[in-house]
């Protein structure tokens, strides 16, 4: 059982039961230019490259800085020359379970994207914060739960389309006192038999819920088990030549 739950291509199987929903994005897939493209995987146009430059406000230009290999947002102007480097954004998120591990602490969307729809603790990385400490941060912020940011286990890391990269940790919550956020509607513990599955906010809720109740939670509940073997599921989601959606492990 156990060599099950650690063999690397089990535990990252994408589920046949599971509804891989397509992520939005509002920009055509396009290749940066012959050297860059592949059959497998395109670099995307950054759609919100700045009009002004950042330091001096002069309107920009989209082109290859010398010794890039991309292009960038650049000030034209020679006094000023400025390049906008435009990195993914963070995001951090917990999955929450009551001590037993039989519920799970879910929150339902007050604000877009999805409001209405279903998911777990997590929002954007601030500065100045470890990415336990900005997930426990989002966990007490939208569902009122406090957890210690060292207990939390990573479980897994989300690429999707090189424009935001996911690290979610799973933690086991010493009560069950929450009390919805600003950006929540509504927040609980749910029995992993009535979790919204049809409901949920994005693809990565479904990928981290499912990672958790049939790959982490087991092991963790075996007690001849050492909990720091978690396996991190690493799932990267990507624009193919074809300007099609595609996922792939790792």
């Amino acid at each position: 059982f156990l060599s099950s739950i650690l063999n690397t291509s089990a535990a990252f199987a994408i589920p046949s039961s599971s509804k891989l929903k397509p992520w939005t994005a509002n920009t055509t897939p396009t290749s940066h230019d012959k050297h860059h493209s592949s059959k497998s995987q395109l670099y995307l146009a950054n759609p919100n490259q700045p009009a002004y430059c950042e330091k001096c406000g002069t309107k920009t230009i989209i082109r290859q800085p010398p010794n890039d290999e991309r292009e960038r947002a650049c000030c034209p102007d020679p006094s000023c020359g400025f390049v906008s480097y435009q990195n993914p954004k963070i995001v951090v998120g917990a999955i929450c379970t009551t001590r037993d591990n039989q519920k799970v602490l879910l929150c339902k969307r007050a604000i877009e994207p999805c409001a209405g729809k279903w998911g777990y603790p997590q929002g954007f990385l601030e500065l100045n914060e470890t990415t336990r400490q900005g997930a426990a941060r989002e966990t007490l912020e939208e569902a009122g739960a406090s957890f210690d940011p060292a207990k939390a286990k990573l479980m897994a890391v989300y690429n999707l389309a090189g424009y935001q990269v996911q690290t979610i940790y799973f933690v086991e919550l010493e009560d069950e006192v929450v009390d919805a956020g600003m950006e929540s509607s509504e927040v609980g513990f749910y029995k992993w038999k009535d979790v919204p599955w049809e409901d949920l906010a994005f693809p990565t809720v479904e990928w981290a819920l499912l990672h958790a109740k049939d790959h982490v939670i087991p092991l963790i509940s075996n007690d001849d088990a050492d909990d720091s073997n978690i396996i991190v599921q690493e799932r990267t989601k990507y624009v193919d030549e074809d300007g099609q959606w595609q996922v792939k492990e790792g």
